[in-house]
């Protein structure tokens, strides 16, 4: 999918959104089976009412792969609607949950993966108010300095990316509705759209399936 999109600045922007994707996939999951944190099978609660506020290198990655991978026009007029207080990548139906697993926020990534850190410092992790099952610890405590990243950690990472306008979020239908134009556009002039280069359409195991 990136590669279709040339040497263009969207491609480059979006190679460094996913190389932090991968960075944080690795970290968190040393983190969770370190700690034994896991999503009960099958859950999906947190998703069904909440609607991410995303950043502009975000809202980019589910666009193109919303208009060169999935190509789903209904779901693409759906993210597109206004006054939405839902995720609208959403669907219970789906084995990920999500429509866009392989391009997902940061938020979604870390929900329940991630400690978060305290005004004192410390590193604190807190069971998803969802996980009834009991499937990860009510609440773990790391000292300052021993290592373990928290959500701000990654949070300043991904504002750290050179998208050219800074990073400020928005909720995700108005956010991926804004940088449709900006991938439609690079994507015509690149030919993407013709493009059968989908390698980047392999889907990770997710941690909550």
């Amino acid at each position: 999918m990136i590669r279709a999109l040339g040497d263009s600045f969207l491609a480059r922007n979006l190679a460094e959104l996913s190389a932090l994707y991968d960075q944080i996939e690795e970290e968190t999951a040393v983190f969770c089976d370190a700690n034994n944190v896991h999503c009960a099978f099958g859950c999906g609660t947190c998703c069904e009412h909440f609607l991410p506020d995303i950043t502009t290198s975000e809202a980019r990655m589910v666009a193109a792969y919303l208009l060169l991978v999935s190509k789903n026009l209904n779901l693409i007029d759906k993210v597109q609607q206004v006054g939405l207080d839902h995720c609208p990548l959403y669907d219970p139906s789906t084995p990920y949950h999500c429509q866009v697993y392989p391009a997902r926020p940061l938020i979604c990534r870390l929900f329940a993966q991630c400690a978060s850190r305290a005004k004192t410092g410390e590193a604190i992790f807190h069971r998803c108010k969802f996980n009834k099952e009991g499937t990860m610890p009510k609440e773990l405590s790391f000292p300052v300095g021993s290592g373990v990243k928290t959500m701000d950690d990654y949070g300043m990472r991904l504002r750290a990316l050179s998208s050219g306008e800074g990073e400020e979020t928005e909720d995700l239908n108005v956010a991926v509705s804004d940088a449709m134009g900006a991938v439609q556009m690079v994507a015509s002039y690149t030919g993407a759209f013709a493009s059968d280069d989908d390698d980047d359409d392999s889907t990770p195991s997710p941690k909550a399936s």
